[in-house]
């Protein structure tokens, strides 16, 4: 049986057929998940960041507009929101109140963390609003940590007790969040591959991830980094054989499609039918249709400052930059590699791509 339960490295769009279905009709319809930046600042400078170009240090949103936003969103039929983005959404002032609102809107809520300021406080507070919480750490040792992050060496262990409380504030409380750890694969973290599975499996994390580094268009420190295939193979028998021998519960997920997918560096289909489905507001309260194209004209649809949700979903820009990606985007030029909707797009590829005798089933 896969240790990918929560298909990390496929998507769920078959459990959103209805939406699907919708969308085949009329294409232009609510999303259902949404990606909210609540800050543009960080408090570490991570190697790999694919949106250091979008970093400030003051931009953060207001949180009673966005709070009103909110709810049009769950009223509009939008499931699931995943606080990230530009900055560390936990030096949001107001995040723990920001997420509780949002679930008390009938919303899925999930946070991706480097967690370190996160303490038993902020926890008792925020885990009992999210459906799962992301750590990201990428390392199992305070010296790799330091240099992958970009922060002092002290900080590991902070995160780490942060972590650990809240794994022993979930299980106290027997709440149903799920937290998990993420691993972001660079050349200065592999060597910690391995003590990090004994680690988090120890600390009894949900599931532990290894993913792949990819490249943002607009990011300013590029590494050109790849994967080998004798270094895939290395990997996915190190996670193997910690799994074979292991009684921990934690799930191990090895991205390995995902991994093979960002080196070979092909796009998998031909037009991006995938924005319907979601979009990022930023940090600055601009909607856009793609994270990928932040201060891009083309996907930037509107502002939850001078309009409602309503009007930025269903709006003439969302619409004319739906039909530009469908149409006109040059995927194989414009994209990043093995995007967050790039299963979402093999799939609707397929959809789209109808066969004769459809109803000889």
């Amino acid at each position: 049986m896969s240790q990918d339960r929560f298909a990390i490295d496929g998507h769920k769009l078959y459990w959103h057929l209805d939406r699907v279905a919708d969308w085949q009709k009329n294409r232009l319809i609510a999303p259902v998940y949404m990606e909210i930046s609540p800050v543009s600042y960080c408090n570490h400078h991570c190697l790999f960041c694919g949106l250091d170009f979008a970093h400030n240090e003051s931009v953060a949103l207001d949180a009673g507009i966005l709070m009103t936003r909110i709810e049009e969103m769950g009223r509009l039929g939008v499931k699931s929101i995943m606080f990230a983005g530009e900055g560390e959404p936990l030096l949001h002032p107001r995040m723990v109140e920001i997420a509780a609102h949002t679930k008390s809107c009938g919303i899925d809520v999930s946070i991706t963390t480097n967690g370190m300021i996160g303490n038993a406080g902020i926890w008792e507070e925020l885990l009992p609003s999210l459906t799962w919480v992301r750590f990201s750490i990428d390392a199992a040792t305070s010296e790799t940590y330091a240099k992958v992050h970009g922060i002092s060496p002290g900080s590991f262990d902070r995160t780490i007790t942060s972590l650990k409380e809240a794994v022993r504030i979930k299980r106290e409380r027997d709440l149903p969040v799920t937290i998990g750890v993420q691993f972001l694969m660079i050349h200065q973290n592999l060597a910690d591959i391995e003590p990090s599975l004994q680690l988090y499996s120890d600390i009894c994390v949900d599931y532990l991830s290894f993913k792949p580094y990819s490249e943002h268009p607009q990011m300013i420190n590029k590494s050109g980094f790849t994967y080998s295939a004798s270094m895939i193979d290395s990997i996915e028998k190190s996670v193997q054989a910690f799994v074979n021998g292991s009684s921990a519960k934690t799930a191990i997920i090895f991205r390995k499609a995902a991994t093979e997918a960002y080196n070979d560096g092909v796009q998998r289909f031909t037009s991006c039918c995938a924005l319907p489905f979601w979009g990022y507001l930023s940090s600055k309260g601009d909607f856009y249709t793609c994270s990928v194209y932040l201060n891009d004209d083309r996907f930037m649809v509107g502002s939850i400052y001078t309009e409602t949700m309503e009007e930025i979903f269903f709006g003439e820009k969302r619409k004319k930059s739906i039909a530009f990606a469908e149409t006109n985007l040059e995927i194989g030029h414009e994209c990043r590699v093995n995007c967050r909707m790039a299963r979402i797009n093999e799939f609707l590829a397929f959809l789209n791509d109808r066969p004769d005798h459809v109803n000889f089933i």
